[in-house]
């Protein structure tokens, strides 16, 4: 950022004894004038009053003019450029998020599980401004939504628009989600990676086992955070009948063991959340748990300009001599 700024700003005090010596200057001139030499008429004297006499009152301008630029460029006015550099020693995150139908469960009123989900999502992204994120969805098979990013703005708007239907083939590839996600970190140099793994049900599709993908990502010092999404047991999902056949309950089958497992193997934790309050607190911990470090180092730059108004003060100072002693010059 460019600014004015003065390298001795102190000494723009003295434009405070200047002013009052400038006023009492033109004051004095003003309403304090005696007449050298008395004149029956005032008369006369405008009759003889030619240019020269008539601008010769102004003279003294230039001195004051000169003054007050030197006493400015002694304070050394000049440019400061502010800048910052930033090294960001942040983390770096991929967010896989399960979009299977069993999402659709509406154990987290008034919204359902996928929604809840996306809303804790995004503003978890929110909350890491100096790391870079991206985001995977997963079902039957999964799918790289955006690669790791620090334009959380853009993210922010391609979560909103997950659905159902972003992912074709039903079903849930936690395998494949987490093998995704580690790909897309493998040539990073963050300080530290995650993978924050969202889903609501067991791993039953997909090419890779999630123990292998696991043992991947510990072999690459990636962290898994797993968080279960809903309840246990029998869950409403919405249904295709009328006002008295609105819902339908399905069974929930939830595979923690195999999740906590995949955690605390790569050094994570597991988080079992069955209310959205309970999930965003779930993310907050992860939140807490996972801070970024920036190191941030501001420089300063000073170009001065105060030779511009010396400059221009010895013009004024020399103009006004050579005025005196050619244009305005008194013959005894």
């Amino acid at each position: 950022m460019t600014q004015l700024e003065f390298k001795n700003p102190l000494l723009l005090l003295l434009l405070v004894p200047y002013v009052l010596m400038a006023g009492w200057y033109f004051y004095a001139r003003v309403y304090r004038r005696d007449s050298a030499v008395a004149l029956s008429s005032e008369r006369v004297l405008n009759l003889r009053r030619s240019f020269r006499v008539a601008t010769y009152r102004f003279l003294p301008a230039f001195r004051f003019a000169a003054i007050l630029l030197l006493l400015v460029a002694v304070a050394r006015p000049g440019k400061g450029i502010h800048y910052s550099s930033v090294k960001n020693l942040g983390i770096d995150i991929m967010i896989a998020l399960d979009v299977s139908g069993s999402m659709m469960g509406e154990d987290f009123q008034p919204k359902n599980r996928l929604e809840v989900a996306k809303q804790v999502v995004a503003d978890f992204i929110g909350r890491r401004s100096s790391d870079r994120v991206g985001m995977a969805v997963f079902a039957g098979e999964a799918y790289l939504q955006c690669p790791l990013t620090v334009e959380h703005d853009m993210l922010t708007d391609i979560v909103s628009e997950i659905d159902f239907t972003t992912v074709g083939t039903d079903g849930t590839a936690i395998g494949d989600a987490i093998a995704l996600s580690a790909a897309r970190m493998s040539d990073d140099k963050a300080k530290s990676r995650i993978i924050l793994l969202l889903t609501d049900g067991m791993n039953n599709r997909g090419a890779i086992d999630p123990e292998t993908a696991a043992n991947a990502c510990k072999d690459m010092g990636v962290k898994i955070y797993c968080v279960g999404i809903g309840k246990e047991g029998k869950v409403p999902y919405p249904g295709q009948g009328g006002l008295f056949f609105g819902k339908r309950y399905m069974m929930n089958h939830f595979d923690e063991t195999l999740l906590r497992e995949i955690s605390e193997k790569t050094g994570g934790r597991f988080y079992r959340a069955q209310s959205s309050g309970v999930l965003w607190e779930n993310i907050s911990d992860i939140d807490r748990l996972e801070k970024s470090e920036v190191e941030v180092k501001v420089y300063h730059e000073f170009h001065d300009r105060f030779q511009y108004l010396l400059a221009a003060a010895m013009a004024l100072f020399f103009i006004e001599i050579l005025l005196r002693s050619v244009v305005y010059r008194k013959i005894p």
